[in-house]
């Protein structure tokens, strides 16, 4: 199993939370720490690069909905989701959320998209 690595970085208003390794259900405590962390001292406008991602369950996809609509139902928040490949998360296109999140290729074209 890969160890779930994560680290954020600001870029203006908003924070990129790189997430690296498998994202499940014994790893998705340590993420929802780092994102409620992240939204204390930063705000509510965070992008998840899923790029370095090798595997999400869908528990762990459950908790980025829920803060993904916790986030968007504040004002100015939002949560978008940058490269996140059909190999290492193909349960977002099972599930029918790869239509639903805001999703795109990489982190640059989520800055440039907010």
């Amino acid at each position: 199993m890969a160890a779930l690595e994560l680290s954020s970085t600001r870029h203006g208003d908003r924070t990129v939370v790189a997430i690296k390794g498998e994202l499940d259900i014994v790893s998705r405590t340590q993420f929802t720490a780092h994102l409620d962390g992240v939204i204390r001292d930063h705000g509510s406008r965070i992008i998840l690069d899923f790029s370095g991602l090798s595997f999400i369950d869908t528990s762990a996809l459950s908790t980025v909905v829920l803060y993904w609509k916790r986030l968007s139902a504040t004002d100015g928040g939002m949560l978008l989701l940058a490269g996140a490949e059909y190999t290492t998360a193909r349960v977002l296109w099972i599930t029918g959320l790869a239509q639903r999140l805001p999703m795109y290729d990489d982190v640059e074209a989520a800055l440039a998209a907010s």
